[in-house]
């Protein structure tokens, strides 16, 4: 009996493991994506400064939020 409750613990400790490393994957795929967005948003409006900054404005909190998760999980 107490075998399969020292298996079972050990269990959890790799399944809280898998957890966060694929919790870290998945922040670090969402900010690939962000970034490529934004830099396509900013490559489209090049010529337009003003109309980037506005158009490409909201990517700059969302990337933040993702550094800000992905520091968490660490």
């Amino acid at each position: 009996m107490c075998v399969a409750v020292g298996v079972s613990c050990s269990g959890c400790h790799y399944y809280k493991e898998y957890r966060v490393l694929t919790s870290k994957a998945d922040i670090q795929d969402e900010q690939a994506e962000l970034m490529k967005a934004y830099r396509l948003c900013l490559g489209k409006y090049e010529q337009d400064p003003p109309r980037a900054k506005e158009v490409c404005g909201p990517y700059t909190p969302m990337l933040r939020d993702a550094e800000v998760r992905q520091q968490h999980t660490r």
